[in-house]
């Protein structure tokens, strides 16, 4: 029985070990992809370069990417100003990790918020990582909820707990913004689901 319960460890032991190598891998390869604003936030800047393309038109694009073709129930376009030139959309990635251990295991979302600022044939595009959203399940039949903000977390903050996990989180929220970015910027550039030679 002892000798079974050293392998047990043993194996336990190992498997943390290369998971947790694998996470600083991971971080290393996204390293400098991101910044933190003045809050600590974890910021994406992207200048879209839309050469030929009037600051209403790319306006429409963008929101229709944000009406059409983004993010769940949750997500919501909280400002709207054509004349200014600006979207705010706040959003959700669902399950942007699932971390299972011996006893438990953790359904991660992160909220993050889309601001769009429009000119003439250009645009800005900020994306931040805010929250986390956490369901927590064990043996209990009632899961446990809980948020933590992003800079609070690891790898934002080195002495956060739960290294593993909340650093492949942390990897797959910058893969998710990443992917927004590049959609956002393909929308404004080449359109989505506005019909521009529509005659009807």
């Amino acid at each position: 029985m002892k000798k079974l319960l050293i392998i047990c460890f043993s194996i336990m032991s190992l498997t943390a070990f290369c998971q947790n190598r694998q996470t600083k891998n991971m971080l290393r390869e996204i390293q400098g992809q991101w910044q933190q604003d003045d809050n600590g936030n974890v910021t994406y800047v992207r200048i879209v370069e839309a050469k030929g393309i009037s600051k209403e038109k790319i306006y429409n694009r963008a929101l229709n990417y944000f009406i059409y073709d983004y993010g769940n129930g949750k997500s919501a376009i909280q400002i709207k100003d054509p004349d200014l030139g600006r979207i705010v959309n706040k959003g959700l990635y669902d399950d942007v990790h699932i971390g299972v251990d011996l006893s438990t295991t953790s359904y991660i979302d992160t909220w993050h918020i889309v601001r769009i600022d429009i000119k003439e044939n250009r645009a800005r595009i900020i994306l931040t990582l805010t929250e986390y959203e956490k369901k927590i399940t064990d043996r209990s039949p009632i899961p446990s909820y809980s948020t933590a903000r992003v800079n609070e977390e690891f790898p934002i903050n080195p002495g956060g707990f739960y290294k593993t996990v909340m650093g492949k989180a942390f990897v797959k929220s910058h893969d998710r913004a990443i992917a927004t970015l590049d959609r956002i910027e393909k929308a404004i550039n080449e359109g989505n689901t506005e019909l521009e030679n529509d005659d009807w």
